[in-house]
């Protein structure tokens, strides 16, 4: 009998003790540890248990520090225009600036303001899309009306980079059957991004043609940097943002992107990217069509 308690007391041991470690490390969790991990010993069911909550804690680490990225950038963007905004402002009304140049600071100071706007309907349609109150109502429209209407409302940033326009459309009307205004921001989004990486002079395309199972593809291609291997499966994750050094892209917080696959994903359609790192980047959707 008293080699059977033994026995059972080691036995007990062994188990309960790695719980008892997952235990202590959900509670460093809760207070906000996210670098805690638990040791794997064998192959049981308890090990499996250790390994899978060393996996969460890697993607909530991970998301963290996304989280936490995000928080600085929008801090930036949002303290960026608005110094630059009160500093030009208060430079008219104290007469530091003279008059003859005013019309110059004052589109500078548009440019600012339009800039905070995005970023706070990024925002407002984030929390639309986490409370669920975000609604698409399908119904039939031109994508290749959209297409050609989104193209001409880059013609200026197109003209200042020089870039070489290619727009095809496999048939003159391509009707899909989706929200128009979702899809209209989707396309805009991807299109803003192309434009803004595109190198100077390079190659900017839409494409619309028909896909598989009765879907409507709509690919937006540009000559460029592309995005890194690392970066590919990240970009529609949400507060993640590729360029961290803020070196090219000064305009955007990292939601633009995961957005639209929320969109996209609503619909029941499909989001992809393709990119050749150095040379070119090439994103895509396909949605139903009528």
């Amino acid at each position: 009998l008293l080699a059977a308690l033994i026995a059972v007391y080691f036995i007990s041991e062994r188990v309960i003790a790695p719980l008892r470690e997952i235990s202590s490390a959900a509670k460093k969790f809760a207070s906000g540890k996210f670098d805690v991990r638990v040791p794997v010993r064998g192959s049981d069911e308890v090990a499996e248990l250790a390994a899978t909550f060393n996996n969460m804690a890697e993607s909530l680490d991970h998301y963290d520090d996304m989280r936490n990225s995000f928080m600085s950038n929008v801090s930036h963007d949002l303290r960026s225009p608005m110094t630059s905004i009160s500093g030009f402002i208060d430079g008219i009304l104290d007469g530091v600036i003279p008059p003859e140049q005013h019309t110059y600071y004052l589109q500078v100071v548009s440019s600012e303001i339009k800039r905070l706007s995005r970023l706070v309907n990024s925002l407002l349609d984030l929390s639309r899309i986490q409370a669920g109150e975000r609604k698409f109502t399908p119904m039939p429209f031109d994508v290749c009306e959209t297409s050609r209407q989104i193209l001409i409302s880059f013609e200026q940033k197109i003209d200042a980079k020089r870039l070489e326009v290619e727009f095809e459309c496999e048939e003159e009307r391509m009707i899909a059957l989706a929200d128009p205004d979702s899809i209209y921001q989707v396309l805009y989004n991807l299109c803003d991004n192309a434009v803004k990486f595109a190198s100077e002079g390079g190659l900017l395309a839409i494409r619309v043609k028909r896909a598989k199972g009765k879907k409507i593809s709509v690919e937006v291609f540009n000559e460029g940097q592309g995005i890194a291997p690392s970066d590919i499966n990240l970009v529609f994750e949400r507060f993640y943002k590729s360029d961290k050094s803020r070196g090219l892209n000064k305009n955007g917080a990292g939601l633009g992107l995961f957005i639209s696959k929320t969109i996209i994903d609503a619909q029941n359609g499909e989001i992809w990217v393709e990119s050749e790192y150095g040379k070119n980047c090439c994103f895509g959707f396909a949605i139903a069509s009528e």
